[in-house]
């Protein structure tokens, strides 16, 4: 058998080019792994593997159980009844005493309070009701989802404009000692110029460990791996809005949380009454066929039975009981959720109105002049003009200036989430799968 000892032409160059595909797609593979992810792929992410949102999904089986034990035509099964005898006949010695008998019939109870249809009602809100509770988790998993990405991103750019003013500090800093070596500066310039550029190499390590707590914080809410902490990319001031104080106020009614305790106040009252309603007997009906020994032969018996309960000593007052409090407690939580949710919502507008106008002065006011004035001083430090004193404090006041904005930026775009969640303004876009 001959055996190739050698790759012909062919050989290899199919070799190289697979070689080529495989770095490729590998390469490929590990992009798309490190990109940062956008706010819409966090929410893919989040929406398929959060735990909290899937236990709230899974408890549709407890309303839909309900619904279908109510919806049958009647709420208490039919009994079926059989029974054999045997009779022994007293007659003339040496006959055959003993006569078999038997007996069958069947038992159907009814309630005559309309139980069933409150039943019903009870059974059908609570599908309503948990239907609207999943959405209200979707919106809620939503705004934290974002909060916790808001928070990410905006310590990512305050990393960068550390970083950014670390480099120049270090630039400065090279510069200031070649001036104490030739005898231009102070040793106290030198002395300042290290100390300045390690407060700001600590700055940057402290936002570092700021972030990996925040990314690790994401990753929980994503449920990615142990030792995957996402990076994220977008824009952290909020889109802009048409929407009015009264505009959120008046969708207030339309949240689903809202929503959820209407109907399940409804709920409550339904089974109220239903429980009311159970203190009155139910009827029983049952038929039966028979058939008797006699001496003469075997007699046939149908019989028409009715069975009705006297209630004269218990009257479900415990089950009456604990319906009224159900009751009493659904008009309480949402009187209060609706109550608090208003309150809330003229607060955060508040804060709304005043982040917006320090975001405002700071960036047409603060940061275009501070930022004139650090390209300046940096040429008169470099002609000798200032000393590095001077040069430090514009150093800091800009980087200060920058830290304002991205919390202001972060600030208003966190209170618009609250906004929107509180009032139940937007539902979140949900995949067609």
């Amino acid at each position: 058998m001959f055996i190739p000892t050698r790759m012909t032409r062919l050989q290899r160059v199919a070799a190289i080019v697979g070689f080529g595909l495989w770095l490729t797609i590998s390469f490929s593979i590990t992009a798309l792994h490190a990109a940062p992810l956008t706010l819409d792929q966090a929410w893919l992410f989040a929406i398929r593997n959060n735990a909290d949102l899937q236990r709230q999904m899974a408890n549709q089986s407890i309303p839909d159980g309900d619904f279908q034990d109510a919806r049958g035509l009647l709420y208490y099964n039919p009994v079926l009844n059989l029974d054999v005898r045997q009779r022994n006949i007293s007659q003339s010695p040496g006959a055959d005493t003993r006569r078999g008998e038997w007996g069958a019939g069947i038992a159907q109870t009814f309630e005559i309070a309309g139980q069933q249809g409150l039943r019903r009602n009870a059974a059908q809100q609570s599908q309503q009701a948990i239907a609207l509770d999943i959405a209200e988790e979707y919106r809620l998993l939503h705004a934290q989802l974002e909060e916790q990405f808001v928070t990410v991103l905006a310590i990512q750019k305050r990393i960068e404009v550390e970083q950014r003013i670390l480099t120049l500090i270090e630039q400065n800093t090279a510069l200031s000692r070649k001036r104490v070596q030739a005898g231009e500066d102070s040793l106290l310039d030198g002395n300042l110029a290290v100390v300045d550029t390690e407060r700001a190499r600590n700055q940057l390590s402290g936002l570092n460990e700021q972030l990996v707590r925040a990314r690790a914080q994401l990753a929980a809410t994503l449920q990615l791996g142990e030792t995957e902490l996402p990076m994220v990319a977008g824009e952290l001031m909020p889109a802009a809005t048409s929407y009015t104080l009264t505009d959120l106020l008046e969708k207030l009614a339309a949240r689903p949380a809202i929503q959820s305790l209407n109907i399940k106040e409804s709920a409550a009252r339904s089974r109220l009454e239903l429980q009311q309603n159970l203190k009155y007997p139910d009827l029983t009906v049952s038929l039966v066929n028979s058939r008797e020994a006699t001496m003469a032969g075997d007699d046939n018996i149908t019989s028409v039975g009715f069975s009705l309960p006297l209630p004269l000593f218990r009257r479900n007052g415990a089950g009456i009981g604990r319906a009224t409090a159900e009751f009493t407690q659904s008009e309480i939580n949402r009187a209060a959720l609706t109550r608090n949710a208003k309150a809330a919502i003229q607060a955060a507008w508040l804060r709304r109105e005043n982040i917006r106008e320090r975001v405002s002065r700071l960036d047409k006011e603060v940061y275009p002049r501070l930022e004139q004035n650090l390209k300046l001083a940096k040429i008169a430090f470099e002609n000798g003009e200032i000393g590095l004193p001077q040069l430090l404090i514009l150093q800091r006041q800009t980087v200060d200036a920058q830290r304002d904005i991205i919390d202001a930026q972060k600030d208003i775009r966190l209170v618009q989430v609250e906004l929107e969640y509180v009032s139940g303004w937007l539902l979140p876009t949900l995949p067609a799968n």
